[in-house]
């Protein structure tokens, strides 16, 4: 696409840079990030709690020692720049309005959440609860026989031996609580699934490290002994997306609602309540006919065939993993976590008054408050600047970042819906944003400047020419035109 197409939707950079200085601005007026902007938008975090969070170690230079302990063969680090949006939750956990951290290199993610998040904000909050929170360990037993490998599941099975697990597992790591205990037996083989309740830790080492050593001591107890055994084979889902966790969970399992009266909705969003429930149950369908429809391919080479692809039924949300991801990423935790932790359902629907409903289940999302790397000194600034109560930490920490994950579901199903997504891509993609105040008081504003000439483009064009908002075709053919006959001038 000719750079000339592009300045057109473009708008003109303002003069005074400081004049949205303390307030929100929006990606058109403002296309720098000032240092007297960052400075007041840590002003503003450390006053919305109490000015408790020093933010130095967000600028702190490397340090070999700093990480010692998270790193092998250490050569540096990569810096990622930090955003902020604050989400109002009504939790069994977290309650009041919490700013969100979140470190991403990648443009409008944080204004869509943020725009989301404000429209949830206006609504009064997210309500939320935490379902459960379990991690589970997987081991498999491997024995000479089938007689022996059913009379090991027997045992495995029997309320002495999981009491000894529990109380093994305790006594090496006091955050392992063992709470269930299942086993079932293929051939000569038994295969089982340990389930912990790690305490304020995610829980995949602590979960690992307790099987490990409580199984050793207690196989001592066995009527036979296994010829061998693994501590996992993949049944527990580390780091992996599967149908299993929508039932059984992994983590901690949240879910949440807001209900948005639709006023507010075309007030904040320009989209009304029915396009948006439209919108999430036209994509529910097509997701389901896409998981379970069998796919024809074929090539030159080959015959036509058939592939069934009804292997991808964890769950449909929109942009989930964007959001956790960023938030993986801000406070310390591993960023491979999102692979399970977004898997989950976001749901639109309208009330019997045309309200909109939006409902968010997470049932598989792996983050923690201690251990691994929330002791950094960066990554602990930004759990510090979320502000989670001292007690079930954990599990308040998953119902703020639901808040979160279901204001950018808002945020970017309303984009699309609109096109604006598209249209301020293409305005940004060479610019650096500014990210705005994450003080849910007012939104990314609409760039009115470039709609308009989109607006006026799409009019010139003949209705087959126009495409959301882009050139026509024959407008970008006659720009190319000119400027090959340009070079060819030279």
């Amino acid at each position: 696409m000719p750079s000339k197409f592009i300045n057109k939707l473009r708008p003109k950079k303002k003069k005074d840079k400081d004049k949205h200085r303390g307030s929100m601005t929006s990606l058109a007026e403002t296309q720098t990030q000032t240092p007297s902007e960052v400075e007041t938008r840590k002003e503003y975090i450390e006053a919305s709690i109490l000015s408790k969070v020093n933010l130095d170690p967000l600028n702190e230079k490397d340090d070999s020692n700093t990480f010692k302990s998270n790193i092998e063969n250490y050569i540096g680090t990569v810096k990622v720049p930090v955003g902020a949006v604050q989400v109002q939750v009504n939790g069994s956990h977290a309650n009041g309005k919490y700013t969100v951290p979140l470190a991403t290199t990648e443009t409008s993610l944080v204004g869509t959440c943020n725009r989301g998040c404000q429209l949830i904000n206006m609504c009064g909050g997210v309500e939320s609860v935490v379902i459960k929170k379990q991690v589970q360990s997987a081991p498999i037993f491997h024995f000479e026989s089938i007689r022996l490998a059913v009379k090991f599941n027997e045992w495995l099975g029997l309320p002495a031996t999981f009491e000894s697990v529990k109380t093994n597992a305790i006594a090496v790591v006091e955050e392992a609580v063992l709470v269930k205990l299942e086993h079932s037996v293929h051939g000569n083989c038994v295969y089982s699934r340990w389930y912990f309740d790690t305490g304020e830790a995610v829980g995949q080492n602590i979960s690992t490290y307790a099987t490990k050593e409580a199984m050793e001591s207690i196989l001592k107890e066995a009527p036979v002994q296994p010829s061998s055994w693994d501590l996992d084979v993949g049944l527990a889902r580390n780091r992996q997306a599967a149908t299993s966790l929508m039932i059984d969970g992994r983590g901690v399992y949240v879910t949440g609602e807001v209900v948005c009266p639709k006023e507010k909705v075309e007030e904040i969003l320009h989209v009304s309540a029915e396009k948006l429930a439209s919108f999430s149950r036209e994509s529910r369908t097509w997701q389901l006919i896409s998981h379970t429809a069998v796919l024809g391919f074929s090539s030159s080479k080959a015959p036509s065939h058939t592939v069934s692809s009804n292997i991808h039924l964890e769950g449909s949300t929109y942009q989930s993993a964007r959001v956790i991801a960023a938030i993986l990423v801000a406070s310390g935790l591993d960023a491979a976590a999102v692979v399970e932790s977004h898997v989950g359902i976001s749901d639109m629907k309208l009330t019997k008054n045309g309200d909109l409903r939006v409902i968010v289940t997470l049932p598989s999302l792996m983050i923690g408050t201690t251990g691994g790397g929330t002791k950094l000194p960066s990554q602990q600034a930004c759990l510090q600047i979320i502000d989670l109560p001292e007690e079930k930490s954990r599990e308040a920490f998953a119902e703020v970042v639901l808040a979160a994950v279901l204001g950018g579901e808002i945020g970017m199903c309303a984009a699309m819906i609109s096109h604006h997504f598209v249209n301020k891509k293409k305005r940004t993609e060479s610019e650096t944003p500014s990210t705005s105040l994450p003080n849910g008081n007012s939104v990314i504003e609409e760039d009115k400047a470039g709609e308009a000439a989109a607006e006026k483009l799409n009019g010139d064009a003949t209705p087959s020419e126009q495409v959301n908002g882009d050139s026509a075709p024959g407008e970008v053919k006659e720009e190319t035109k000119k400027e090959d006959k340009k070079d060819q001038s030279n």
